[in-house]
């Protein structure tokens, strides 16, 4: 199964990564790919050096991927190069959510 975790505002950021975690860890379900994909104001969360800097490593390190919406960076004055590494730019969440979905993926919302 795979498994989209939709995180619209920062509050939401860690809960998403407890869940992605706890997904992961639930030997009850087969889980093959766990993607986190941030819009509003939660793309600030993915910077290098913010509040998730750490939680979010741990998460890229384990296989869980990491996407940020490049409508939201751009209300938001924020540059690819301000972002953690191994975070993905998509054109649109919503896009992306929708992509996803088709692909046969569970949608969640934190």
């Amino acid at each position: 199964m795979d498994v989209v975790l939709h995180v619209p505002d920062p509050d939401r950021v860690a809960r998403a990564l407890g869940n992605a975690e706890n997904l992961l860890a639930d030997e009850s379900i087969d889980v093959d790919v766990v993607a986190l994909v941030a819009n509003g104001d939660a793309v600030r969360a993915l910077r290098a050096g913010g509040e998730f800097a750490d939680d979010l490593t741990v998460a890229l390190d384990r296989g869980i991927s990491v996407r940020a919406c490049a409508n939201s960076m751009a209300g938001r004055d924020l540059d690819a190069d301000e972002l953690l590494p191994g975070v993905e730019i998509v054109p649109s969440a919503m896009g992306e959510l929708a992509r996803l979905q088709a692909e046969g993926y569970a949608y969640v919302r934190p």
